[in-house]
């Protein structure tokens, strides 16, 4: 590892230390917390079953970056038998083994996965790679690994993150740049690995401002009415999506004749 993934090692082990309580949220059953917390998500999966063209519950599932495993959750509740958690900080897949024993894990550096080739069916990562000091390498494990397709969301870049977004992440004495993408960086460096190999790359773009979101409609009370509200706060940005701050890369393999 280098020094700069070290401190971020650090930093986040000290993070998933914390107590248990600061990860209910994603456990909870209340539909407004989960519609916010799943909702790329949910997306993510219709993307892939039209891409990849068959079932998908019955592959195996590695997450990357994933921490106490709220992704890796989500796709054990979406019915995946054989859902992988990874993240390099040791306390927090245990705290992941200890709030859904349904996981496995495995402790990896995203930067160099520790797996053969194309050793899990499904490869996925949300708003990790942009904590890496080489995210593109992230990316090129995710795709060397994966035997049927990924999935990336991360922030995108833009003039809307230029304007707004946050540059500098900082996690106690740790510092990250945060890396942000588009269609035509994600394309590249996919077929700079994968060559001419036969594989299907789409990219969205949406708006995510969770945090806001929650914020605005909270005071309403009722989880229906918040509920409600989110919907179609989100539903009033849908045809602005192209201008959004989010960024969903997918990528599929055909499988070989």
């Amino acid at each position: 590892m280098t020094d700069t993934t070290q401190e971020q090692r650090d930093a986040f082990e000290r993070i998933f230390a914390a107590e248990a309580s600061r990860w209910n949220f994603h456990d909870t059953p209340d539909p407004f917390i989960r519609y916010l917390r799943d909702r790329r998500l949910h997306l993510v999966l219709r993307h892939l079953r039209q891409m990849i063209g068959e079932p998908l519950e019955s592959m195996s599932v590695l997450v990357v970056c994933g921490g106490v495993g709220g992704e890796a959750s989500f796709f054990a509740n979406q019915g995946f038998k054989d859902v992988t958690n990874t993240d390099f900080s040791s306390n927090a897949l245990e705290m992941c083994h200890r709030r859904d024993p349904r996981l496995k894990t495995l402790e990896v550096n995203a930067e160099a996965v520790s797996l053969p080739d194309e050793s899990y069916d499904l490869v996925v990562v949300q708003d990790g790679l942009h904590h890496l000091p080489r995210p593109a390498l992230g990316l090129n494990e995710m795709v060397r690994v994966a035997r049927r397709g990924i999935a990336v969301l991360e922030p995108h870049t833009g003039l809307v993150a230029k304007a707004i977004g946050t540059e500098w992440e900082r996690h106690g004495e740790a510092v990250n740049f945060v890396f942000r993408w588009n269609h035509e960086l994600f394309r590249q460096v996919i077929l700079s690995q994968c060559l001419e190999r036969p594989l299907q790359v789409r990219s969205l773009r949406l708006w995510d401002h969770n945090s806001m979101i929650r914020k605005l409609v909270s005071p309403l009370g009722g989880k229906g009415l918040s509920l409600t509200a989110a919907k179609t706060l989100y539903g009033c940005l849908t045809p602005f999506n192209r201008l959004g701050n989010n960024f969903i890369g997918l990528m599929a393999k055909n499988p070989p004749r």
